[in-house]
């Protein structure tokens, strides 16, 4: 139900959407699509140049620092180096190394030797805070510490340190690391002095150095709240700048736990809810490695003025854009409004007004397809006006001469009578040929039967032959299966008697007429051929510049074969097509296509204009 609540919901809006649209102008649509489109790739341009500038920033800074830290670090091991040769200075004394070596006590001589030469190894550095040689053999710690005035020595449990003096004896470089004691320092660094023979610890020297050389490094990071951290090649972190970070051992895996590596190619992490750009030196030296950890919020508010000024630029774009679009959719739209405008009065019935709007091509195509069809309506009205008052004056015309035809048929059929009384068949049969074409004549509408089209044709021929004395050949192919389609009244009898007419060549008295008709598709095809003198191809273009202007042609006493073209296009609303071919001296055909069509049950066809009665 829930589901069915939201479609309808989503529906309703849609369609209140869209008839919101329905009640704006074009061009305010248009406007409003544009400049939403404008929006969006403005959006598009800021975010992706502001991404590249901060992502090249962050490229750029990221480049700079590994290459810093990396210099740093080598001369961190350098300082590493230093400190493991201080440790080992006692073994350069053959008796200090006795002295280590040995399983028994020292005495008091050997004690005060021992401390005599460490006192002095210790005033040889100024960075040492604290420093310690544990005698494992002994289990004696001998050394001093920052707050001391002097060396001291005093029994130790070696066996704490267990753990410090394997972490040496593992390293590559008998030393291990540490974090300081206390904020005062940097970091506590343990070194073995081991026996040569079997590599057996036998004294382990502890140095806790100052912070002097911290502060050299961190003149390079301290600034924008950068943060350095030192880390051992386990991970262990061993120095932070941010205190907070020291004292659990796996803060630092935590921390990298985080890393999110990105597309610009550098990766952060984030430490309380605060993201920072991870630069390592990519290198591991004397088993440390130095991390430089930059707040995303400092470089962010480096390249805000860029920001800040990539969205003014974006901005300032986007009016242009909108206005300028607006003034080039305005003179758009000008053209189709103005021809709306002359739609309106076309609609109110002047279809003399032609519009000249200009514009795109598409507008001026719009335009001229406009009016030609207002040119063409009014024809229309022109011709349908003209047709119909044709139509009036020729029904006037035969009700005017109504009765001469019926007095002139009754004559006939009266002489008729009296052949037949004085034994005249032929004659008889003439004036019934001829009685019966009037009659076809006067009676009727303007389309007939194929089938009763070619009785009149028929009695025509009949007449004709007894007028040629039988020079007068006529074949008909009638197809059965056109008997009943509808045609023009008198179109078939006044191609033939075109034939006859034009047909006749004076060095041959006779001519040969072929009368045929099928069935093709939709349409009804009759074809009226004869091999007369043909037509020459001058008059047959005249004949053809007549059809197209449709004017009627009452030549030779008959409507002619231009009337008929006229009549086929005032009668049939499909195309109807009259086409003439002719060889000079050879042929004439005549081709008729027509629209198939049937007389309906209430007497009317299917055919425009037609009248029946």
């Amino acid at each position: 139900m829930e589901h069915l609540e939201q479609e309808h919901f989503q529906q309703n809006r849609r369609r209140n959407f869209g008839m919101l649209l329905g009640k704006m102008t074009l061009w305010s649509q248009l406007v409003l699509f544009m400049a939403f489109a404008i929006s969006i790739i403005t959006f598009i341009l800021i975010y992706n140049d502001y991404t590249s500038t901060r992502n090249a920033t962050i490229r750029n800074l990221t480049d700079t620092k590994e290459r810093l830290l990396k210099l740093e670090t080598e001369n961190l091991e350098n300082y590493i180096s230093d400190l493991a040769n201080f440790c080992i200075l006692p073994c350069y004394d053959l008796q200090l190394v006795r002295m280590i070596e040995q399983k028994t006590s020292l005495d008091e001589d050997q004690l005060r030797y021992l401390k005599e030469q460490m006192y002095y190894y210790y005033y040889t550095r100024n960075d040492i805070d604290d420093y310690h040689v544990f005698l494992l053999n002994q289990n004696l710690s001998v050394g001093r510490s920052r707050n001391d005035q002097r060396i001291r020595d005093s029994a130790y449990d070696v066996s704490v340190l267990e753990d410090i003096y394997k972490a040496c004896k593992i390293s590559r470089y008998n030393h291990v690391i540490y974090p300081a004691d206390n904020a005062a320092s940097f970091f506590t660094y343990y070194h073995t002095m081991i026996r040569i023979q079997n590599q057996n610890p036998q004294a382990l020297v502890k140095i806790q150095v100052d912070r002097s050389y911290l502060d050299q490094l961190l003149t390079n990071h301290s600034d924008h709240g950068e943060m350095l951290l030192l880390s051992d090649q386990d991970g262990n972190l061993i120095y932070s700048s941010m205190t907070s970070l020291i004292g659990d051992s796996d803060i630092l895996q935590d921390v990298l736990a985080t890393s999110t590596a990105h597309r610009g190619t550098y990766t952060t992490v984030t430490i309380a809810d605060e993201e920072y750009l991870l630069i390592t030196s990519g290198v591991v030296a004397k088993d440390i490695q130095l991390l430089s950890l930059t707040p995303l919020a400092y470089i962010d508010s480096q390249i805000g003025a860029l920001r800040n000024s990539l969205i003014a630029t974006g901005i300032f774009i986007w009016l242009c854009a909108v206005l300028l679009i607006n003034m080039f959719i305005r003179l758009l739209t000008n053209p189709l409004k103005l021809l709306s405008k002359q739609m309106e009065r076309t609609g109110s019935g002047d279809f003399h007004t032609l519009i000249h709007t200009g514009g795109s091509r598409e507008i001026e195509e719009l335009t001229q397809s406009f009016n030609s069809m207002v040119i063409h309506i009014d024809e229309l009205i022109r011709r349908t006006y003209l047709a119909e008052l044709s139509e009036k004056n020729a029904r006037i015309t035969a009700l005017e001469a109504q009765l001469n035809p019926h007095f002139l048929y009754n004559t006939l059929q009266a002489i008729s009578t009296e052949a037949l009384i004085n034994d005249q068949p032929q004659i008889n049969r003439m004036i019934t040929s001829l009685a019966s074409g009037l009659r076809y004549t006067i009676k009727g509408g303007d389309l007939v039967t194929l089938r009763k089209e070619m009785e009149y044709v028929r009695d025509y021929i009949y007449l004709q032959r007894i007028r040629m004395d039988d020079n007068l050949d006529v074949q008909i192919a009638i197809d059965p299966e056109t008997e009943e389609c509808l045609i023009p009244k008198i179109s078939i009898q006044t191609l033939v008697e075109n034939s006859i007419i034009h047909g006749i060549r004076s060095d041959k008295g006779s001519i040969t007429i072929q009368i045929s008709s099928e069935m093709k598709e939709d349409n009804i095809i009759i074809r009226v051929l004869d091999n007369g003198c043909g037509i020459s191809k001058e008059q047959l273009a005249l004949l053809h510049a007549d059809f197209e202007k449709q004017e009627k042609n009452f030549a030779d006493g008959g409507i002619g074969l231009v009337n008929l073209y006229t009549r086929l296009h005032l009668l049939y609303a499909k195309p109807a097509h009259l086409t003439v071919q002719s060889e000079y001296g050879e042929y004439t055909e005549i081709l008729l296509e027509l629209p198939v069509t049937f007389e309906s049950e209430g007497g009317q066809s299917d055919v425009q204009g037609t009248d029946h009665r």
